[in-house]
């Protein structure tokens, strides 16, 4: 396959230089100690683990000698096995996906190929996509590093220069992208990408986990697009995928690349010994729930390792809240080491990004508050300590941000600290979880009609569609074309199917909404903010709510559905707002029926109708009810997929005192429920909804339903059926073991309650559940 001598040769890591305290591996080890001999911070340590170190395996494996010198220039002289197993099935033109930890080596796994198709094949190309610019743009470095001097490499994404933009189209051989340039820059504009497409030899998807629900559902057409042009223009490109660790990374890549993929999992690279702290602060209040906030938590702990010469990373949620810890961290550290911490995020320059990795690099810097941006792999040279704010909502995510620290055989801490929500408390009491279970399945689902749809008028436009269009899309393929033809979306004329729009659809088509066009959030001086799909434009940014967006508060103005728009103006009103939500639930189509201990489950095809009534103004700082005022909006109608419980009537009668009573214990299990899908689906609150009710007419019962907040569904609720039986025995658990009295965040109340979280009865809850379980 390839020319010239070749010579062997496995990856070498070298250590980062340490200052004297981090070289002593006790120092993590006497922190930890120092922390459980405090009773106060003592208090607030739910559990501690310690793994062992574990080596490093090493493969062998020939590759042209150019390719070898380049790599001992980067100091890499042997690989790990893992990497060599991934290297020799993506040589042989296999699709793989390569799952492994963070700073496993994955991204060498397809450079090596990439260069030596490229070395031999003057007109090999390859496409990379990324799911942020901060990353493909440092793997810019790193691929540039290792293919060919006289391959042109480019990045294009929507920071790309228009004259960069024209060498990319014309000259470049690797072209660094993402799936949304990709779907609205590269595919519609195929003509001006011919070297590209007609030498396609790989595509690379990195951080395959990150594209789930309806991100991932968009990307796999996307991906179905890409393959049918790139074949139209002669080739058939190798599909390589990498991953973290999650439950079913085979099936998701072939959801992606639309055919089987191979999976090349394990990581033979080596590993330092790694401890654990669970940080829970007690609760302080047992009506409320309440507990002390995370953020000032998670600041505490990183002053502390800041203050112990440790290098540290501390996580948070929100742009805002690494840049309050950053402040609060500063003004507790004295001037030099207030000097030597500092804030990363998206939204700051490049060059600003960079000076921080490049102090972290040289010791320079020893601690940084960060949002997820960091937790992709974006190098940033060793760490002894990563500080994550409450639970980043999957195993996968956890495992990444721990991952970040103690590269190579490098002794490393990682301290969870819990919020209020129910993972977050359910992680804190089941620590094994954790640990020792599997990661989460990611799920898509690329055959949603409201997604597909819009992605075979786009190809329409790309090229005239045929029978022959199905292996890109589904079996149903020709239906969904009739469909559009006979909705005047799609034009049949001479046996040919094709567009009769003047411009590609792509442009009106988020890769992050299930239907329409996204609602445009914008300031009244025309500063766009950002988007929202049109299913939650009503209830979170109806006339009169509080936004919040890069920590800013807004208050919007109007709601225009007409122009899809939102405008807001910039405010500290001193409260926020809860929209008040009507619903109603018909199910449409029975897909599946079992039985999940007392109870009977089933899954299938609902119909939602949620109609925001109004919307209350809750105090900022007291939580007192300010106001609330009436809303004049239409009902939405989703049709999307569920799953749900019917609950015998004696039961419900038998743990329920009267019909409220009865209510709440429904509700509060719909809401227990909700919080802890999470654990079987990688999913969040936002992504699911929920009604529940003691009768509904069409089922004559009680009933609670859990469904896909998205129209046509995005896979989450046939997980949720599946895994019914420990979906609800992990929420029996949560409530049981959560020590509020009434019901609190941690286990009952909803964030997106549209009722106002009223009734919930915890009581009820944990009775119906031990009595049906």
């Amino acid at each position: 396959m390839f020319k010239g001598p070749r010579r062997s040769f496995s990856k070498h890591v070298s250590a980062p230089c340490h200052n004297a305290l981090v070289d002593d591996v006790g120092a993590i080890e006497q922190l930890v100690a120092a922390w459980q001999a405090d009773p106060d911070q003592a208090s607030k340590i739910a559990h501690t683990r310690a793994e062992v170190e574990r080596p490093a395996t090493y493969g062998s494996l020939e590759v042209p000698v150019a390719i070898g010198e380049r790599l001992h220039g980067l100091g890499i002289d042997r690989l790990y096995r893992h990497q060599v197993d991934a290297i020799e099935g993506i040589r042989s033109g296999r699709d793989t996906v390569v799952v492994a930890g963070t700073a496993s080596g994955k991204s060498l796994a397809y450079q090596i190929p990439i260069a030596e198709t490229l070395e031999d094949d003057p007109e090999a190309t390859a496409l990379l996509l990324f799911p942020t610019k901060a990353l493909a743009r440092d793997q810019l470095r790193g691929i540039t590093g290792l293919v060919p001097p006289e391959v042109g490499v480019a990045v294009y994404d929507g920071d790309t220069e228009a004259r960069e933009r024209k060498w990319a189209r014309e000259k470049a051989r690797v072209v660094l992208s993402n799936p949304d340039m990709l779907h609205v820059g590269i595919l519609p504009n195929h003509g001006s990408w011919l070297r590209l497409l007609g030498g396609l030899r790989y595509v690379v998807v990195d951080e395959m986990h990150m594209m789930r629900g309806v991100f991932g559902s968009h990307v796999a057409n996307v991906l179905g697009r890409l393959r049918r042009l790139a074949s139209h223009h002669g080739a058939r490109p190798t599909f390589v995928f990498t991953s973290a660790t999650i439950g079913n990374p085979g099936e998701l890549a072939r959801w992606l690349a639309g055919r089987p993929v191979d999976v090349a999992f394990g990581d033979d690279s080596p590993r330092g010994p790694r401890r654990y702290v669970l940080w829970n602060p007690p609760m302080e209040d047992e009506e409320s729930g309440e507990r002390p906030s995370p953020l000032a938590e998670a600041t505490s702990v990183f002053v502390d390792l800041v203050g112990a010469d440790l290098p540290a990373l501390l996580f948070t949620r929100s742009r805002k809240g690494t840049e309050l810890t950053y402040r609060w961290a500063t003004e507790r550290l004295g001037p030099d080491q207030a000097n030597r911490i500092a804030p990363y995020r998206a939204g700051y320059l490049p060059e600003q990004r960079r000076r921080v990795e490049r102090g972290l690099s040289s010791g320079e810097i020893v601690g940084v508050t960060a949002t997820n941006a960091l937790e992709l792999g974006i190098d940033i040279g060793g760490l002894d300590a990563v500080v994550s704010t409450g639970f980043p909502g999957t195993i996968a995510s956890f495992r990444q941000q721990s991952g970040r620290a103690g590269r190579g055989d490098r002794e490393s801490l990682t301290v969870l600290v819990a919020g209020e929500d129910a993972l977050d408390q359910y992680y804190m009491t089941h620590a094994a979880e954790l640990f020792d279970r599997s990661s989460e399945a990611v799920v898509v689902n690329p055959t949603n009609p409201a997604i597909r749809e819009g992605h075979i008028l786009c190809a329409a436009h790309e090229l005239d569609l045929s029978p022959g269009d199905r292996e890109y899309f589904s079996e149903d393929f020709e239906e969904a074309v009739n469909r559009l033809v006979q909705d005047d979306r799609l034009v049949l004329r001479d046996g040919r199917v094709f567009s009769g729009a003047g411009k590609s659809p792509a442009s009106s088509i988020g890769l992050r909404s299930s239907g329409g066009a996204a609602y445009l959030i914008a300031t009244e001086d025309g500063e766009l903010l950002g988007e929202v799909d049109q299913d939650r434009a009503f209830s979170q940014c109806h006339q009169g709510a509080v936004y919040l967006h890069l920590g800013e508060t807004y208050v919007v103005q109007r709601l225009d559905n007409e122009l899809r728009e939102i405008r807001v103006a910039q405010a500290d009103p001193g409260y926020y707002t809860q929209p008040r939500v009507e619903k109603d639930l018909i199910v449409h189509t029975k897909i599946a029926t079992k039985r999940v201990g007392a109870l009977t489950a089933h899954h299938g095809i609902v119909d939602v109708e949620s109609h925001v009534i109004g919307y209350r103004k809750k105090s900022t700082v007291t939580g007192e009810i300010i106001d609330s005022l009436p809303l004049d909006l239409p009902p939405r109608t989703l049709r999307t997929q569920g799953f749900w419980y019917e609950i015998p009537e004696a039961v419900l009668s038998s743990v329920s005192d009267d019909l409220t009573a009865a209510a709440g214990t429904m509700h509060a299990v719909e809401h227990a429920a909700i919080g802890l899908l999470p654990i079987f689906a990688v999913c969040d609150r936002w992504d699911v909804g929920g009604l529940s009710t003691v009768f509904h007419a069409q089922i004559a019962g009680p009933v609670f339903f859990i469904y896909d907040g998205y129209e046509g569904g995005t896979g989450i609720a046939p997980i949720g059926w599946e895994m019914g039986e420990r979906h609800l025995a992990a929420t029996l658990a949560a409530l049981e073991t959560c020590p509020c009295r009434s019901g609190c965040p941690s286990c009952v109340q909803s964030p997106k309650c549209g009722n106002f979280n009223d009734p919930l009865n915890k009581a009820g809850a944990i009775r119906l559940l031990q009595t049906v379980l």
